[in-house]
């Protein structure tokens, strides 16, 4: 059954991490009315295939990455603390350190 990952897409947002997800449906038929029932041989079918498309996939970002290519998500950070920075706990600073320790000071 499909998921979204939209959490895990603003989370790596805000530690200013460039995240992408592959999701390849292998089958419709649990909400679609008009496809047919699945079976297993169809659904193996469709799984083999979309490991050639997420391999395609990821050959052609590594190329890009390779080339230069980059996404910044650099300073996205510092519009996600919504904390005064006098309220944040020095235990809290130093766990955060790593993620936060340029915005807080």
């Amino acid at each position: 059954i499909g998921m979204t990952n939209l959490q895990e897409a603003k989370l790596a947002r805000e530690a200013e991490i460039a995240y992408s997800t592959i999701a390849l449906a292998t089958d419709y038929d649990c909400w679609h009315e008009a496809e047919a029932d699945v079976n297993v041989a169809d659904v193996i079918a469709v799984l083999h295939a979309n490991v050639d498309r997420a391999k395609q996939v990821i050959d052609h970002a590594a190329r890009l990455i390779a080339e230069g290519e980059r996404i910044s998500c650099d300073g996205f950070m510092e519009h996600a603390i919504m904390t005064a920075h006098d309220q944040i706990t020095p235990d809290a600073r130093r766990r955060l350190e790593l993620l936060i320790g340029r915005y807080i000071g």
